[in-house]
């Protein structure tokens, strides 16, 4: 089943099959001690799709937003089972957005918790300006006229319906991180989130009796497609938590028995620069899926924590693209492509660059119903990424010598000064280097001189200070002249989405605020 020929299958295929043998295995276990066991996940899945099956039918698109816990998961499962897509939200959801993505997918039916309408007064405006509501009700009641109780409807269940839907029917649509641009809702067929699942599982070789520790938002790919699914395939438990704790983490670790993690870049860098303790390699976890991981944090972290992180290439759209395993790794790569996809890198022009040059990651899938078909009401979107049958990742990288992938930032993350093209990834390459620097984001903001200025943003390592000065010089010790940065800001805390991806529009749009220390303005 490993192959890229493998048969295709649904995510309710791999639940019934898990169920089967091995029903009282445990599943997923949350932050609050609630957990599934294999079998009730399945026989619950069943008895909710039945509650919904007089208000859901094979094609609707269902938003919903729930907070980590069973009914999540049960809701997710009954979904696929009745053939509904999910447009699942995170609980955070602003209005407009929620709104543009029900009108993109024509969603007519939300199932909401009533803790986190509660929680977010926007989703109760959601709530009630849309035409059917589901209310799951949790630790707060929530009173909504007109919508419909999910207790209710279980006590009044109705025939589930022959058809089922297939590998090719569309099961879920993602919003895109959105940390360049406005969110895309990507519409993912069954088998994709499913192909991506045998691959996470097949690199980073799990297996029954492994744990997995995800603090990864359940509205993307990263908890569902590299985290639950994983688990069902190889027999591992999953433990969910609703956010990242840095001063919690380890002790989460050795409690919960976890053998791997998943991370992005981030949340390495952050527990790395955390002061050191006498128990840090007091754990059991040896693994972990994510990225990106520079070589140097890659050593780092071994070293220290006993940790082999394992660096992989995703996109909401594709899976994860390139991956790293024990057996095939290069420290600072993302790993070599996954067999499933083919991958070419081109200039600026279309055409393919020699190993070692740097241009536009794009990737072709060797097989069908792997990949997203569009993005939802938007085919100007899905226009510009499919073209022929490839896929326009809109990332920059390199295949070296030995067909390892190496990422270098958005395209859209080039910042144009004085004639020449700054990749800001390099800056904040550069800048990360820096000791007591935790974190960096570049951008361009307005210059005067037309074009653009760069901008670093900093934070800093725990019981480190930093001078805006001091960021400068190391930066005209190390960049190029034209790529040195003008503004350097020292802030307690980049912006960031739920996946812990730093918001590099928040930044720009701020400009140069009041807090930026210019090198113009300063005395050489």
């Amino acid at each position: 089943m490993d192959d890229v020929a493998a048969s295709p299958e649904t995510m309710l295929d791999l639940l019934e099959r898990r169920a089967a043998a091995a029903p009282e295995a445990e599943l997923v276990r949350f932050d609050d001690g609630a957990s599934l066991r294999v079998g009730e996940c399945l026989e619950r899945a069943t008895a909710v799709a039945a509650g919904l099956a007089g208000l859901v039918t094979g094609g609707d698109r269902v938003l919903t937003c729930l907070p980590p816990g069973p009914r999540l998961v049960e809701v997710m499962f009954a979904l696929a089972r009745l053939g509904a897509v999910e447009v699942p939200l995170p609980l955070d959801v602003r209005l407009d957005a929620a709104r543009r993505l029900a009108e993109a997918t024509g969603a007519r039916l939300l199932i909401a918790g009533t803790d986190a309408l509660r929680a977010n007064p926007e989703l109760i405006a959601l709530a009630e300006a849309t035409e059917h509501v589901v209310l799951v009700t949790g630790r707060e009641e929530a009173g909504l006229p007109g919508a419909a109780d999910l207790d209710d409807l279980l006590a009044a269940p109705r025939r589930l319906p022959a058809w089922r839907p297939g590998p090719a029917d569309p099961a879920v649509v993602m919003a895109t991180s959105g940390t360049t641009g406005r969110a895309k809702g990507a519409l993912l067929p069954h088998f994709a989130g499913v192909r991506h699942a045998r691959r996470v599982a097949r690199t980073m070789g799990y297996e029954a009796g492994d744990v997995l520790f995800n603090v990864f938002p359940w509205n993307h790919i990263n908890v569902r497609h590299a985290g639950l699914l994983p688990a069902l395939i190889s027999g591992a438990t999953l433990v969910a938590h609703p956010r990242f704790s840095a001063s919690r983490f380890w002790e989460i670790c050795r409690r919960e028995g976890v053998t791997a993690f998943n991370f992005m870049g981030a949340v390495a860098a952050i527990l790395e620069r955390a002061p050191a303790t006498g128990s840090d390699t007091r754990h059991q976890v040896r693994r972990a899926y994510g990225g990106p991981a520079p070589a140097d944090l890659t050593r780092r972290f071994q070293e220290r924590f006993g940790v082999l992180l394992l660096e992989a290439y995703a996109c909401t759209e594709l899976g994860d693209v390139a991956a790293s395993s024990p057996g095939a790794r290069r420290p600072g790569s993302a790993g070599r492509p996954v067999p499933e996809y083919e991958v070419v890198i081109r200039d600026e022009d279309g055409l393919p660059v020699p190993a070692g040059g740097i241009g536009q990651i794009t990737v072709r899938p060797r097989a069908d119903r792997m990949i997203f078909s569009r993005y939802a009401g938007d085919p100007a979107a899905t226009g510009k990424v499919l073209r022929d049958g490839w896929f326009m990742t809109g990332d920059r990288g390199r295949l070296d010598d030995d067909g390892f992938l190496h990422f270098a930032g958005r395209r859209a993350d080039v910042i144009r000064r004085r004639g020449e093209n700054i990749a800001t990834w390099d800056v904040e390459q550069a800048v990360a280097a820096m000791p007591g620097v935790l974190e960096a984001a570049a951008v361009g903001v307005p210059s005067e001189l037309t074009e653009e200025e760069v901008l670093v943003a900093v934070t800093a390592a725990p019981g480190a200070v930093l001078s805006p000065s001091q960021v400068h010089a190391w930066c005209l010790d190390r960049l190029p002249r034209h790529a040195v940065p003008r503004y350097v800001r020292v802030l307690d805390a980049l912006p960031r989405n739920a996946s812990t991806k730093v918001v590099k529009g928040d930044l720009r749009e701020q400009g140069v605020p009041s807090d930026a220390w210019d090198a113009c303005a300063t005395p050489t």
